[in-house]
């Protein structure tokens, strides 16, 4: 029954749909030659205010603008510093000077002064580009490209000034990540070349499972090949990934490339006979890198040929006798073919649903208590490092999912957040401070022998007894 009505009703609004094309096209293609004229003013005014906005100047006779291409650096990086100097007719200046400006502790790796150029009816202007690049020894935290001096002599009035720059502020990171496209303008089905490149210091470990699992909806990851290069100090890994879209995917018609955020952590230093210390920190933190979303711009236009509605003999008039018959008592005859076939599509709906509804299983806080008293018993130190690292694996597990019940988030969340993230959930304080300090020293311990290359005996006991000890100061509650 349901197909017969299909049927009907497809037949039904392509007879009706027709008879209102035809009434109505002149009409729209009127209202649409008027749209573009307009649309097209709308651009010419927009590009002329641009064209108007120039660069707001002050009197003085000699100003100085600094640019800098990236506010992030890494060892063994350079940064491209651009010195804009724009100064009136009449004024002197040697910028031969600024090859000898002190901006450390950034060092000058190379220079290059332009030529002299003409601005305006009253201004010169020169660009002057640096490589700068930091020490290797210097260490992680913010510094300033320091200000320097441009002297300068007015040969109308003989007088002599100086005019400084301003400084600038860099951050010196262990992690560089930078993300770059082959194209951003695409078709659908075209393919896309992103290429993530990661630069980090050889104290420096990436959490691989992240990498291997890196998703760019809504493109599709066709393939992926990586790269590594390894210096004194400096680990460069190349990833391209091919990237295609084969859908829009809803009403989107600029969809981008979103954020990629790669984890890390600072290897612990080791000692030297292998082991750590009691009382040294064996924790590991792990951190977050980003990139910035790309977008990317679908190109959808097509070709338009302007071909006239009439032809030879002018156009063709339909009575208002025709048009009913052939154009309102079809489409209305669709519409109500269409109201039948939705009736039958909700009842079988609502019947299927009826016979299979799914039972949600809900963990409480009981149960995932349970869970991870059964995950502490299994903890039991062996020679097998694989044997350890599943019971740990479950351990951790099975703690997110207790505590995400005691402080109200979903166990989705819970295992998905690291760990310096984790507690900024705790807003209402459901736990006590306590319980907070204990939970996140046994975080710690667990990342330290997931992420560690060997488990340590005394850290595995450690991390036992914290998760002994957050059973005991929350069983009462429970």
């Amino acid at each position: 029954m349901r197909y017969f009505l299909t049927l009907l009703l497809f037949i039904s609004v392509v007879s009706g749909g027709h008879f209102f094309t035809i009434a109505c096209a002149q009409e729209t293609q009127q209202y649409e030659e008027t749209n573009i004229s307009e649309s097209e003013t709308e651009i010419e005014s927009e590009t002329e205010s641009e064209l108007k906005k120039e660069l707001l100047l002050t009197d003085r006779p000699l100003e100085i603008w600094t640019f800098i291409d990236d506010y992030r650096i890494i060892t063994g990086k350079t940064l491209h510093l651009t010195v804009q100097v724009l100064w009136k007719l009449g004024i002197t200046v040697n910028l031969e000077n600024l090859a000898n400006v002190d901006l450390s502790p950034f060092v000058i790796e190379g220079i290059i002064i332009g030529e002299r150029q003409i601005f305006d009816n009253v201004h010169d202007f020169a660009v002057i580009t640096y490589a700068l690049s930091l020490p290797s020894d210097i260490k992680e935290g913010i510094y300033s490209i320091p200000s320097f001096n441009l002297p300068y002599i007015n040969t109308i009035d003989s007088t002599e000034g100086a005019v400084s720059s301003a400084p600038i502020a860099v951050k010196k990171v262990p992690v560089l990540v930078e993300g770059k496209i082959d194209k951003d303008v695409i078709c659908i089905g075209d393919r896309i070349t992103y290429t993530l490149t990661i630069r980090h210091e050889t104290n420096i470990k990436l959490v691989w499972d992240n990498l291997d699992k890196m998703q760019f909806p809504p493109f599709e990851v066709l393939d992926k090949k990586a790269t590594t290069q390894t210096d004194a100090k400096i680990t460069t890994m190349v990833i391209d990934y091919t990237l295609a879209m084969y859908e829009l995917g809803g009403k989107k018609r600029n969809p981008e490339i979103p954020g990629l955020s790669v984890l890390y952590y600072k290897e612990p230093e080791s000692h030297s006979n292998g082991a750590a210390s009691e009382n040294s920190d064996t924790s590991i933190i792990t951190k977050e890198a980003h990139t910035a979303p790309i977008s990317i711009l679908i190109n959808t236009l097509l070709k338009s040929v302007d071909v006239p509605l009439e032809g030879l003999k002018g156009p063709i008039l339909y009575s208002k006798k025709h048009v009913f018959s052939h154009g309102y008592v079809p489409f209305g005859g669709g519409i109500l073919l269409l109201f039948l076939f939705g009736i039958l599509t909700i009842r079988a709906s609502v019947k299927k649903y009826a016979e299979k509804k799914p039972e949600t299983i809900v963990i409480t806080p009981q149960i995932a208590l349970e869970e991870l008293k059964n995950a502490i018993v299994k903890l039991e130190y062996t020679s097998n490092d694989t044997t350890n690292r599943e019971n740990i694996q479950i351990a951790n597990k099975a703690l997110r999912t207790y505590l995400s019940t005691l402080i109200g988030i979903s166990e989705e969340l819970a295992q998905s957040l690291t760990t310096s993230r984790f507690f900024e959930n705790n807003r209402q304080n459901r736990l006590s401070e306590d319980m907070a300090n204990m939970a996140k020293k046994s975080f710690n311990l667990l990342d330290s022998l997931i992420f560690g290359k060997q488990i340590n005996k005394e850290t595995f006991k450690k991390m036992r007894i914290g998760l002994e000890e957050i059973v005991r100061l929350t069983e009462q509650v429970v």
